[in-house]
């Protein structure tokens, strides 16, 4: 496995945990209003503030540290999957998830394949032996850059293209 693949694993993790980070800290009722669904009770409060700040740190961690912030991004999803299996135990299949900005019920098995791939991402870090920060190692060779910028578009597009299907087969199926 390339350093290259790990860094570029590194820094997608880093941009979904700094995403999910600042989602809840800029819409904090909703992240409030969503956590409550978990049924954590008396923990709900102390849950709502260590979750984005812990989440800012792995961001922290995992450019200027790599292989650290791999193993508590892994951790903290690991925590997260326990969470959603306890709430899908008390509620059912469909979950309010107010991970990335949005505050909707999800299908709790949609949250823990995304999470799942997120840890996917954290286990190549590892393995890797990516040490570090993971600017450390430069600007991406030429051979690099083309294939980095092909599977960054892809994704996107693979949002985009999932976004807009979960919106057209929502109006056929209700009307």
């Amino acid at each position: 496995m390339t350093l290259a693949l790990a860094r570029f694993a590194a820094v997608l993790l880093a941009l979904a945990f700094a995403w999910s980070a600042l989602a809840k800290t800029l819409s904090w009722q909703g992240w409030r209003t969503t956590l409550a669904g978990y049924g954590f009770g008396p923990a709900e409060r102390t849950i709502a503030v260590l979750a984005p700040a812990v989440e800012a740190v792995v961001v922290l961690l995992l450019v200027t540290t790599a292989e650290l912030g791999a193993a508590m991004a892994l951790a903290l999803l690991a925590a997260y999957c326990l969470a959603i299996l306890r709430a899908r135990s008390l509620q059912g299949d469909r979950l309010p998830c107010g991970c990335f900005g949005g505050s909707r019920g999800r299908d709790f098995r949609l949250m823990l394949l995304r999470n799942w791939v997120l840890m996917l991402l954290c286990a190549v870090v590892l393995v890797s032996g990516l040490k570090g920060s993971v600017v450390a190692g430069g600007p991406p060779e030429d051979f690099e850059t083309l294939p980095a910028a092909l599977i960054v578009v892809g994704a996107g597009l693979g949002a985009w293209m999932l976004k807009h299907a979960r919106v057209l087969f929502g109006k056929k199926g209700s009307g």
